[in-house]
């Protein structure tokens, strides 16, 4: 190509203009890119005001949730220990007592003054007082396998006094077995079937061949506890 042809290639209205446009649009694309100083700009990649409250309010309703969840969880559990250790008093209690009618004997006995008792005592303070033959791994000398227990409702309580013998000997210190009792009712079944609200026997060695007892526990009234136990001397 000619001298001539560059001249007029260079001239040509056409290629200035093609050339201008190109330079217009680096320098747009240049001017998206880079401030007045020349430093490069980028886009604003943070949170706005609006989103961080809303950010803080779903967060403060989680932690309310997990608070309220957490303090439901507490109180349930100590709920749950605190009618497990009910139950197991419960069951306790109901061990000692059948144990005690098990081993009941159909036996008049005398107290510290030497009256005369009946084999089942029911009044003057007292629940259920009767004698019981227990077995002796090493007897000693002088003490016996014959024992008076009484059962009695004190001060809301359900205690159990033993005497170290049967005839003549004073109970000792009662030993408090349920507690929260408000009510304690029994009933006791003869031989022929019928079941009375006090033991009258007909003999002093007569015994019951069942009793059941029923208990109305400090604030639950309205759903007494109802418990049966045969007698192993009873019916004679």
């Amino acid at each position: 190509m000619s001298r001539r042809d560059h001249a007029s290639l260079r001239l040509s209205p056409d290629f200035a203009r093609e050339r201008g446009e190109g330079c217009d649009q680096g320098l747009k694309r240049d001017s998206r890119v880079r401030g007045n100083d020349g430093q490069g700009v980028h886009p604003s990649t943070g949170f706005t005001l609006v989103e961080m409250m809303v950010a803080l309010f779903i967060f403060g309703m989680i932690a309310t949730a997990s608070v309220v969840l957490l303090r439901q969880s507490v109180e349930a559990e100590a709920r749950s220990a605190v009618r497990l250790e009910e139950m197991g008093d419960l069951r306790r209690f109901s061990a000692i007592l059948a144990q005690d009618m098990t081993l009941m004997l159909p036996r008049p006995s005398r107290d510290a003054l030497g009256s005369d008792r009946v084999a089942l005592m029911n009044g003057d303070g007292v629940l259920l007082g009767f004698a019981r033959q227990i077995a002796q791994i090493d007897p000693q000398p002088g003490s016996s396998s014959l024992q008076r227990v009484e059962w009695a409702l004190s001060d809301g309580q359900l205690t159990r006094a033993i005497a170290p013998k049967a005839d003549g000997a004073k109970t000792g210190a009662p030993v408090a077995i349920l507690e929260g009792i408000e009510q304690a009712r029994l009933r006791f079944r003869d031989k022929q079937g019928v079941w009375q609200t006090e033991w009258r026997p007909q003999r002093t060695d007569e015994l019951p061949i069942a009793i059941e007892l029923t208990l109305v526990q400090q604030g639950n009234g309205a759903r007494p506890l109802t418990f049966e136990f045969l007698v192993a001397g009873g019916g004679g």
